[in-house]
């Protein structure tokens, strides 16, 4: 037995197919660090913590022959969002109904994703994690009012990556509101299409962001390190309901400060 206890779950193989499916289908359209940062792992949940590779020596030790270092490390951070399904509800799985209500599950999945995102683009001092925002190098750029300007303001973060030395492509993540805004400008050949031809990357809409980012998408800047991915969990049940879980663990470094742009 592991330590989510699905096996303890009154659950049948089909409630479980629709809970994993439908969780699936909502972190995958939420979470966006993931689609530009490294993913490394999963490496188990024993992995708590990763090296820095570096040592921090004190300066003032103990006069005798032997002198130490201690290393620097990251920890993870492991994440959890408890839920409650309807017992009788997950047995129409099993009946053949195919609009199984799932809402709980939905909301912890958009609260686990917003989690991991806002660590990722805002910092979580709790867990050591500075985010890209504290991290960048470059100074931050207003987005413009208008949306015609966009494409200006991305230009300017190009340029200052380019100068920096980070190649390309690039990748803009960005809030619904103001992409919106982009993709509903008319005039001429579209808005949206001349800001991804000066990205040579994606853009990423994201429902977990304030602001927008212009982020490398070269690869080797951005790691996001998991423990254990997401994974669903028992945690106990009644004659009514089953309450599960959604966990993880995970810590996120900057690697290269100068691949981010802030467009606040």
């Amino acid at each position: 037995m592991d330590n989510l206890r699905k096996e303890l779950a009154p659950i049948s193989e089909e409630g479980w197919q629709e809970i994993n499916e439908q969780a699936r289908r909502v972190l995958r359209n939420n979470l966006s660090a993931r689609r530009f940062a490294d993913v490394d792992g999963p490496k188990g949940w024993d992995c708590t913590s990763v090296s820095l590779g570096r040592l921090n020596v004190p300066e003032k030790q103990a006069d005798h022959d032997v002198r130490y270092g201690v290393h620097l490390v990251q920890p993870l951070v492991e994440a959890r969002v408890s839920f409650k399904l309807k017992t009788w509800e997950l047995d129409n799985a099993v009946r053949g109904a195919e609009d199984i209500d799932l809402e709980p599950l939905e909301d912890a999945a958009a609260k686990i994703a917003a989690f991991e995102d806002a660590a990722v683009y805002y910092g979580f001092d709790a867990g050591c994690i500075r985010g890209l925002k504290a991290e960048s190098d470059h100074k931050a750029l207003k987005w413009p009012e208008k949306a015609e300007d966009a494409l200006g303001t991305v230009q300017d973060g190009v340029q200052a990556l380019r100068a920096a030395s980070v190649e390309g492509p690039y990748n803009l993540v960005i809030d619904a509101k103001r992409w919106k805004a982009v993709e509903s400008h008319v005039g001429g050949y579209p808005l949206r299409n001349r800001i991804q031809d000066a990205l040579g990357g994606k853009v990423i809409v994201s429902p977990n962001v304030k602001n927008a980012f212009l982020v490398s998408g070269r690869g080797g800047d951005f790691r996001l390190t998991l423990g254990a991915d997401l994974s669903i969990g028992y945690e106990g049940h009644d004659t009514e309901s089953v309450q599960l879980y959604l966990t993880e663990s995970f810590t996120f470094q900057v690697l290269d400060p100068a691949a981010a742009v802030v467009l606040a």
